[in-house]
């Protein structure tokens, strides 16, 4: 790494010195000291036409593709909820705007004509940029069995205007037009996505995201972790015939219909609301004649607000080289449960569910982005908290005499 140009970080809260964002700039210095940022969106073409270098005539920009993206990853970070607001939030934050290369920052329409620019072979050259820096500081490529967690999130809009924006599978704000956001991750961190039509079951690109992924570690998947929603006879095969170990879940009544023996007294407890019952290998849908194994799950929740007990019933289907009892089953299939927090954190801290762009492929690029700003999260956690336990951000650097 070459020698660094922040020596020291010095916060103050005085005067007209003051931020409400006093440790950013321990971030800062790891966005462009250790993670070089600004080298991975250099061959960004935003700005240029396609297929030539000669940039297209007009007054030079006062930011070039490279430091958009970095704003725009800088105002994820620091919480602003939609672009439009960038300007009232961080336009007296002029030094933290230098910290990441920015003379100050961007107002809002700039940011939303730089995305409203982006197509197709942008959007290809932004994938690229994720995964250089995935392949460089990421841990994904680097697992001996690979184990990939696959699930999708819809994001509700305000208006039907955005493009692709339709009434469809919107479960929590039915009737509201929305988009489907599908994500593959490794270690969690965001390996592969899709966005989709509101319309567009998750189904639909899982067999992409398969493949994208293992195009991109260039090793082969050996588990994929996934909910019922991807549970399909044409995704069980493409499975097998993939040579790909699956843990999934399907609807208990599903497996009901198969009609499998049923011992009442093999019901073992894995804690005072949970029972499990191993099935051992059945056939688990009508349409195909693959078996797989099978635990079924009884779950007594009491959801917020309410005093009556919910029973949940479902099955977990698998078909793993190694062996697991029906409790390690059900703790090694509930460790993708971490996925559910990413997207909570993508839409609330980083505000992924705020859809900047009437444009389509605006909005697909700007989730590139806060898929950039998670990744760029979860390792410099990763490097400033290694340890199990608590541990102060503060004690990892010793203070200069």
């Amino acid at each position: 790494m070459p020698e660094t140009t922040i020596e020291d970080i010095t916060i103050n809260f005085t005067g007209q010195n003051k931020t409400k964002y006093g440790l950013f700039p321990l971030f800062a210095w790891y966005m462009v000291e250790v993670i070089q940022l600004e080298q991975f969106f250099l061959n960004l073409t935003v700005k240029t036409k396609r297929n030539h270098n000669k940039a297209i005539t007009r007054r030079k920009p006062k930011y070039t593709a490279a430091q958009m993206c970095i704003g725009i990853i800088t105002a994820n970070i620091l919480g602003v909820s939609r672009l439009w607001n960038i300007r009232d939030i961080l336009g007296t934050e002029e030094a933290i705007a230098r910290m990441v290369g920015l003379p100050k920052f961007f107002e809002q329409s700039t940011g939303h004509n730089f995305l409203d620019k982006f197509q197709q072979w942008h959007i290809r050259q932004l994938d690229k940029s994720a995964t250089q820096l995935l392949l460089t500081y990421g841990e994904s490529h680097k697992q001996d069995v690979l184990v990939v967690d696959i699930d999708a999130t819809t994001h509700s809009l305000e208006s039907r205007k955005r493009e692709k924006a339709v009434v469809g599978f919107n479960k929590i704000k039915k009737g509201k037009p929305c988009y489907q956001w599908s994500v593959a991750f490794v270690r969690g961190e965001v390996v592969a996505q899709k966005l989709m039509a509101g319309n567009t079951t998750c189904k639909a690109p899982f067999q992409e995201l398969l493949k994208d992924v293992k195009e991109k570690l260039n090793k082969a998947i050996s588990i994929v972790r996934l909910d019922g929603g991807y549970f399909s006879s044409e995704n069980l095969e493409f499975i097998a015939s993939e040579r790909i170990q699956v843990l999934t879940t399907e609807r208990y009544d599903w497996i009901m219909a198969q009609k499998p023996v049923i011992n009442p007294e093999k019901w073992i407890d894995y804690d005072k609301n949970t029972k499990l019952l191993d099935l051992g290998v059945i056939k688990v849908i009508s349409t195909t004649d693959l078996t797989f194994r099978v635990v079924l799950v009884e779950k007594e929740q009491i959801p917020f607000n309410r005093k009556k007990v919910k029973k949940i019933r479902y099955a977990i289907i698998e078909n793993l080289a190694f062996r697991l009892d029906a409790k390690g089953l059900y703790q090694f299939y509930h460790g993708r449960q971490t996925i559910e927090n990413y997207f909570k954190e993508a839409k609330n801290p980083f505000n992924a569910g705020k859809m900047p762009s009437s444009k389509f492929q605006a909005n697909e690029a700007y989730l590139y982005l806060v898929a950039i700003a998670g990744n760029l999260f979860v390792w410099f956690k990763k490097n400033f908290f290694p340890q199990n336990g608590k541990i102060s951000l503060l004690e990892r650097f010793e203070t200069r005499p």
